[in-house]
């Protein structure tokens, strides 16, 4: 077997366990930035989530800025 051959399925697999390490992280980070949110609403009893969607959106946004820099 020629090593071109072999060097394709290695990068299509490496590739895969590196994207998907990442969409583990992301979801990672929303989830914990959620579940902050949450604990902190119920510590201060808010009737209104204010914390949970504050926390949401800023885990959201981290997680993005995490996948472009380790795509760059």
């Amino acid at each position: 077997m020629s090593p071109n051959k072999n060097q394709k399925p290695r990068k299509q697999f490496d590739d895969f366990i590196r994207y998907s390490g990442l969409a583990f992280e992301m979801i990672a980070i929303m989830g914990i930035g959620t579940w902050s949110g949450t604990k902190i609403d119920q510590w201060l009893d808010l009737k209104f989530p204010v914390f949970t969607l504050v926390l949401m959106v800023l885990a959201v946004l981290g997680a993005i800025y995490h996948a472009i820099r380790k795509f760059l």
